[in-house]
């Protein structure tokens, strides 16, 4: 069996899968049909290889150029005849990953994201989210002050907390006392997948009503509720609940098992992540040419 994992905001980098879009006739017709779909053309692919780190990271961009970059990774590994038996993602990941298991359409994956990567940015408190290192999830959220909350289960190791401005200040002294090595603040603008975020979660929900979705061709494991889903509004819920509840990593990778997967997408956050996780899968990145040939050589041995 081999899933394909495909990572979430936080990947990005000017230049992601530039190279595989300079040679592979896939790739590249699939980052094509995304610059078409997104509506921003060349422009939109000269951002993603060739753009400031800065304007990248902006969430309107980042959330669609992920999403492209994903989808032109998919089809590559497609044309090397490497398929998903069972597809995850993590938090925006997951609508790439809804795509390439044939339950979303190109094209409304990308209207969805930009839908997302809006409401986020629209209706986002003030407020922002830390890497929390060293201590297990139990401990943290027992030891979380007022106004933070656990908002990704990444592993036994590392997991993140969103809240308030305060309430992380408070919290990463609170968990350094409680034994943490560090409380690392992220590069974001709110404090997404927690309870703050509930009003745009509310207005994705009525979004997703007009979103067709159809049962995925392949098996399918939600970051949000840590199991195995297909029915379609079952999937409707829980990308909008996403928005303001956990991702739930750990239970992904457990669900999962000990497979063989490639990290779809820009970058290696998902292996790092598999490989400090006993019982896991064996993550291999596939972002260049010599990547994506290289998890299909040795995932296409008997």
């Amino acid at each position: 069996m081999t899933a394909f994992l495909f990572p979430g905001q936080g990947s990005q980098k000017p230049g992601m899968c530039r190279e595989l879009h300079d040679v592979s006739p896939a790739a590249r017709n699939a980052f094509a049909e995304m610059a078409r779909l997104h509506g921003g053309g060349d422009g939109f692919l000269s951002l993603l290889f060739h753009g400031e780190e800065a304007a990248l990271n902006d969430t309107r961009n980042a959330q669609p150029g992920l999403l492209a970059a994903g989808w032109a990774v998919f089809r590559h590994l497609g044309s090397l005849a490497l398929r998903p038996s069972l597809c995850a993602g993590h938090s925006l990941g997951e609508i790439t990953a809804l795509a390439a298991a044939g339950a979303l359409d190109p094209a409304d994956a990308m209207r969805l994201v930009r839908e997302r990567a809006r409401l986020m940015c629209g209706d986002v408190p003030e407020g922002g989210m830390a890497a929390v290192l060293g201590l297990d999830a139990e401990r943290i959220a027992e030891a979380l002050p007022a106004g933070v909350q656990v908002a990704n289960y990444n592993g036994p190791a590392q997991t993140i907390i969103s809240g308030t401005r305060a309430g992380l200040d408070a919290a990463a002294e609170t968990l350094k006392n409680a034994g943490a090595k560090r409380v690392l603040p992220l590069k974001v603008s709110g404090p997404f997948h927690s309870e703050w975020m509930r009003p745009a979660a509310e207005k994705l929900a009525r979004f997703l009503e007009g979103v067709p979705l159809e049962t995925p061709r392949c098996r399918f494991v939600s970051s949000v509720s840590g199991r195995e889903e297909s029915a379609p509004d079952t999937l409707r819920r829980l990308l909008a609940e996403q928005l303001c509840g956990p991702v739930r990593w750990t239970e992904v990778m457990r669900v999962t098992g000990a497979v063989n997967a490639v990290e779809a997408g820009p970058g290696t956050v998902l292996a790092g992540l598999a490989k400090r996780m006993e019982g896991g899968p064996t993550v291999w990145p596939a972002e260049t040419p010599e990547q994506c040939a290289a998890a299909a050589r040795e995932l296409s041995k008997p």
